[in-house]
């Protein structure tokens, strides 16, 4: 599976959710989060599709896209909910933003609303540098990409 992003352990079986950052965390350090999934579902429960060096995740705005979108077509929450086979009070939480839809969710309202919830990733590499005590900075590891 890889290392753990959060210290770094050999292991990293667990996926899960801190700050709205989606981590790889051995056992111990996956109780700082949200479990997003576990060894055996890993695969299957992802909410991004790695391909090579782009991944796929969902919106940051994902809640409010989605009322905007049942909104302007003017169907009820219930309605939606009906149509996507989901109950009324879990979209509500996903409008809400309270809770991310899994992939095969978000591609159920994806369908319904003719809309985009996925964005694509790219992962540029690097090149670190270290200042002259050999220790890296906060300056020396973030990118800042202007829109």
């Amino acid at each position: 599976m890889g290392e753990c992003e959060i210290c770094g352990a050999e292991e990293a079986e667990f996926l899960i959710l801190v700050e709205g950052a989606k981590l790889h965390a051995c056992r111990n350090c996956a109780k700082h989060g949200k479990v997003l999934s576990t060894p055996a579902s890993v695969p299957q429960r992802k909410l991004f599709a790695s391909r090579g060096e782009v991944e796929r995740d969902i919106v940051a705005d994902f809640g409010r896209k989605i009322r905007e979108a049942r909104e302007k077509m003017r169907i009820e929450r219930k309605v939606l909910a009906e149509l996507v086979n989901e109950k009324e009070s879990f979209l509500e939480r996903v409008e809400a933003e309270r809770t991310i839809p899994n992939e095969t969710f978000a591609l159920k309202l994806e369908r319904a609303l003719g809309i985009k919830l996925f964005e694509e990733i790219k992962h540029e590499h690097v090149d670190i540098r270290r200042d002259k005590k050999g220790e890296l900075t906060l300056g020396d590891v973030v990118v800042v990409k202007k829109k």
